[in-house]
């Protein structure tokens, strides 16, 4: 297992449907990213985001992705998306998720 190779998502489920929408997508560094549109390839841990104009272009909502050094493991990515997305955690909150 590659300690690199995660991503950690908050999305949207659509009521009443199948339907899942990828609003935020914290990568691991395991491969390479594009960014089509904007004719752009990195390699890094990076963060994706549900754009309108990825959406137009037929892509994934969340195609598009910027890097980020703000991580560095899958528990540091989880702390980025609760931050990032407003989050306040519950004072007596599970510190540790994937504590065995």
């Amino acid at each position: 297992m590659n300690p690199l190779d995660f991503s950690v998502i908050l999305a949207y489920v659509v009521p009443n449907s199948n339907r899942l929408i990828r609003l935020r997508r914290y990568n691991g560094r395991s491969h390479h990213h594009s960014n089509p549109l904007e004719k752009e390839v990195f390699f890094g841990f990076h963060v994706h985001s549900a754009t309108e104009r990825y959406q137009r272009s037929g892509s994934r909502e969340d195609s598009f992705a910027e890097p980020s050094d703000r991580y560095a493991s899958l528990e540091e990515a989880i702390d980025c998306l609760l931050e990032d997305c407003g989050f306040v955690l519950p004072p007596d909150h599970q510190e540790d998720l994937f504590q065995a």
